[in-house]
């Protein structure tokens, strides 16, 4: 039986190889962000993890 954070692990590879096999398709295009984008979308800044023991 696999644990919660490996199938979230293979989920998540499985929808890479889906965008990379659009991209070589030809039916995903992925381009930089432009100076006006960058502006109004700016990084966000990492959010702070709380220590949540038991």
């Amino acid at each position: 039986m696999s644990t919660h954070a490996d199938r979230a692990a293979e989920q998540r590879r499985l929808k890479l190889d889906e965008i990379k096999a659009q991209v070589k398709a030809g039916s995903l295009t992925i381009r930089q962000m432009t100076p006006k984008e960058r502006k109004s979308f700016p990084p966000q800044p990492p959010k702070e993890r709380t220590n949540r023991s038991r």
